[in-house]
């Protein structure tokens, strides 16, 4: 059936959508929600080209059909997944556009991980990716468009070297935005990522490299300032919290509407489902080094390709210990070292610290561990250190 709003389209577009309809089975049009817009936002991400659409579209119904995405929304999340995520949708813009906010730098990704399942957190992920674009459909009041679809704010504040560096984290974030990207193409109208600060150049790096160029320019980066305003062009005021730029607050006044709004924070202990500590230092792979007090070690890799990562994993047995990146060339016939990452000293007494970093360019890469200010204690620590190919990463991603 012709829906209104295709008579506003252009004839080639019309044509296209035609042509696309007609290749699609009833069960395969039943199983994208009934919906042509659907369809439609597939061929329009595929520039209207209907061989590219089908395929596209195709694949993501056996992605569908591998997932069981129709009954997932029966799926209940462990108690945990709903209380650390609840109210992350936090009202409309001024479009009917739903709007997201999540405060990425206050997330406990440790904690994360020590919680809840990866399957868990997918299966969350797509419930509220099939939730939103029933909320969409219902929203299409206006026969002739314009659609609404999703803003994120994605709220950087707080952003440490252990969550911008982590590697699970990193790869769920990859992953949640991939499919997002590959399977539900027009689905994300915006990001407004703000408060960014230096580390936040360590993943945006490696997660920009793993999308497409038109899925990255959705988004508008922002430091600490600017941003309120941009918010205040798109979001009415009494839709927007005080504490980003708008005139909304809980009963009680609290600007952070915490009873409304995603807060992050630290995961309570008692929700670890991953009890145990593994020891790094049990493994077979894992390499060890004593550093005396007042002392430190470099560590030299030789990246051969532009584009590769260095992945690290690492603790000590006693308190912490010194950690930085650094990039060593010949210039002008002198050495030039280059900090990458800043030297930090990061506590692995509870878990293993874990990271990764993305090389611009090959060449030679020196892992610093530090103890020149203890001056009484020695330290044990034991490490991974690897480098992954372009090829290999995106194989990882894809996997």
């Amino acid at each position: 059936m012709t829906e209104s709003w295709e008579s506003d389209l252009a004839a080639t577009e019309k044509e296209a959508l035609d042509q696309l309809k007609e290749r699609l089975s009833a069960d395969m049009i039943k199983q994208l929600h009934d919906d042509t817009y659907h369809i439609y936002m597939f061929l329009k991400d595929s520039n209207f080209d209907v061989d590219q659409a089908e395929n596209v579209l195709i694949e993501a119904l056996k992605w569908r059909k591998k997932l069981n995405v129709d009954a997932i929304g029966s799926f209940d999340p462990p108690e945990i997944v709903k209380i650390y995520t609840r109210n992350h949708r936090m009202g409309c813009d001024k479009n009917g556009s739903i709007i997201h906010y999540v405060p990425l730098g206050k997330l406990d990704v440790k904690g994360i991980h020590m919680s809840i399942k990866y399957s868990d957190l997918e299966k969350t992920l797509i419930k509220e990716l099939e939730k939103d674009m029933r909320l969409l459909k219902e929203k299409r009041t206006s026969p002739n468009g314009p659609f609404p679809n999703v803003s994120l704010i994605l709220d950087m504040e707080g952003l440490s070297f252990a969550n911008a560096t982590d590697k699970k984290g990193l790869e769920y974030l990859i992953r949640s935005l991939r499919i997002t990207q590959n399977y539900y193409p027009g689905l994300i109208k915006g990001a407004y990522i703000i408060n960014i600060s230096g580390y936040f150049m360590i993943p945006c790096n490696i997660v920009k490299s793993c999308l497409s160029a038109a899925y990255v320019e959705r988004a508008k980066f922002f430091g600490s300032d600017g941003w309120k305003e941009e918010l205040l062009k798109v979001i009415d005021a009494d839709q927007l919290p005080a504490f980003l730029g708008g005139n909304k607050t809980d009963p009680d006044g609290n600007p952070l509407c915490i009873n409304s709004v995603m807060q992050g924070g630290k995961i309570n202990e008692k929700y670890y489902i991953h009890k145990s500590k593994n020891p790094l230092s049990s493994a077979s792979d894992v390499k060890k080094i004593v550093l005396a007090r007042a002392s430190f070690s470099e560590i030299e890799l030789e990246v051969e390709e532009d584009g590769s990562l260095i992945e690290w994993e690492f603790e000590t047995k006693t308190r912490d210990i010194g950690f930085g990146l650094f990039y060593k060339e010949i210039v002008d016939g002198e050495e030039k070292i280059t900090e990458l990452v800043p030297l930090l000293r990061i506590d692995t007494e509870d878990y293993a610290e874990t990271g990764v970093y993305k090389c611009e360019k090959a060449g030679t890469y020196v892992i610093l561990f530090d103890n020149s200010y203890s001056w009484l204690r020695s330290k044990e620590v034991f490490y991974r250190i690897k480098t992954i190919n372009p090829r290999e990463h995106e194989k990882q991603v894809q996997g």
